[in-house]
């Protein structure tokens, strides 16, 4: 996880921010979203916590393409098929 130590992922809180990424990506796949607007969308402050959890939606699949500080990323299909379940 960029060198961090490893965090405990909330899964409420990862939703949120998958869920948040898909509105920012209009639910398109493949579009690029930007870390600032999904935190701010996902109500977080904490961008310790939003690295942990945006390396736990890339390693689940469900985000792809990202900064090396998650910066830019894009949602995959599958993570706009999980943020709308």
């Amino acid at each position: 996880m960029n060198g961090e130590e490893q965090r405990e992922v909330p899964r409420e809180t990862a939703r949120r921010v998958l869920q948040a990424a898909a509105v920012e990506a209009f639910g398109r796949s493949g579009a690029y979203v930007t870390r600032d607007r999904v935190m701010q969308r996902a109500n977080m402050v904490d961008l310790g916590t939003f690295t942990a959890i945006a390396g736990y939606l890339q390693q689940r699949g469900w985000i792809a393409q990202a900064d090396p500080d998650y910066g830019v990323f894009v949602v995959t299909p599958q993570g706009v098929d999980e943020a709308m379940r």
